[in-house]
């Protein structure tokens, strides 16, 4: 059920909150695509994602909003894990809000890289159980809200 204040923030903002990131720069995304996406001839197809790290779903709870929303943050990816339908790194630099089960978001903090175009959702590098230690590669971004899109 939607409360009143619920309502008033989806009109004032026009749309609810859909999740809270950390949204890659230009150069993050571009470092961690060029590093182990494009060199290999087997993602050439695959849909390149690389865009964020979800914190989690809806809103950033109110303690870390006040003081981290719009904040540039510095993570760094330490593995790499790939399945037959995504590829993904884990990071570590911020907050891990764990949740109880895949369906309130992400297990682990980390970056989908790109997802097979025939089967795969960017959600699917959440199951990927095959993970190898990488040089620590720091990457930048903004804590940001993020409005669905319907």
């Amino acid at each position: 059920m939607i409360t009143l204040f619920e309502n008033f923030k989806f009109y004032k903002t026009g749309q609810p909150i859909a999740y809270s990131a950390i949204v890659l720069d230009k150069k993050s995304r571009e470092l961690l695509l060029s590093k182990y996406i494009y060199p290999n001839p087997e993602y050439v197809d695959w849909i390149k994602i690389c865009d964020h790290m979800t914190i989690c779903l809806g809103e950033l709870p109110e303690h870390i909003k006040m003081y981290w929303l719009n904040e540039e943050v510095t993570l760094t990816a330490f593995e790499l894990g790939i399945s037959d339908k995504s590829v993904a790194v884990k990071v570590t630099g911020f907050f891990n809000i764990n949740k109880l089960n895949i369906d309130d978001g992400p297990l682990f903090q980390h970056i989908t890289l790109a997802i097979n175009p025939y089967d795969a959702k960017p959600k699917d590098s959440n199951y990927i159980e095959n993970w190898q230690p990488i040089s620590h590669l720091k990457i930048n971004g903004v804590v940001k809200e993020i409005n669905s899109i319907y």
